[in-house]
């Protein structure tokens, strides 16, 4: 992932990780490299065993279910998330995160490029 999460309070690691699951569904289909995207960031955020990290990822797919429902759903749990994040470094580097991980599978949808349109408003970017 590469984001620095040493600058991150424990509540933002959360925010940028259930930030990132939102982005990756977004498109309605998770690919093999965001899905180990989003494995690694759950080890970097210390679950160490992989039935924790099963564990919390599941645990946030099933909590961001209903946003990936409609695109005005999306848009707004994404502008929830990102208030997590107040500094402006912090901005950039999880607007980074999100563009790296909607572009991993080579196509970014309509509905990803709503969302990043958001957030970039949103960090005035």
């Amino acid at each position: 992932m590469s984001a620095e999460l040493t600058d991150f309070s424990a509540s933002q690691q959360q925010a940028l990780f259930e930030l990132l699951i939102l982005s990756a569904h977004a498109d309605g289909h998770l690919t093999t490299v965001e899905d180990g995207q989003l494995r690694e960031l759950l080890m970097e955020m210390g679950f160490a065993e992989k039935a924790d990290r099963e564990r919390e990822f599941a645990a946030a797919v099933t909590r961001l279910h209903p946003a990936v429902e409609t695109i005005w759903k999306a848009k707004q749990q994404a502008l929830a998330l990102a208030n997590a994040f107040t500094a402006r470094k912090q901005q950039k580097q999880v607007f980074a995160a999100v563009e790296q991980t909607m572009a991993a599978d080579q196509h970014v949808s309509s509905w990803e490029n709503a969302l990043l349109m958001e957030l970039r408003m949103k960090f005035r970017l």
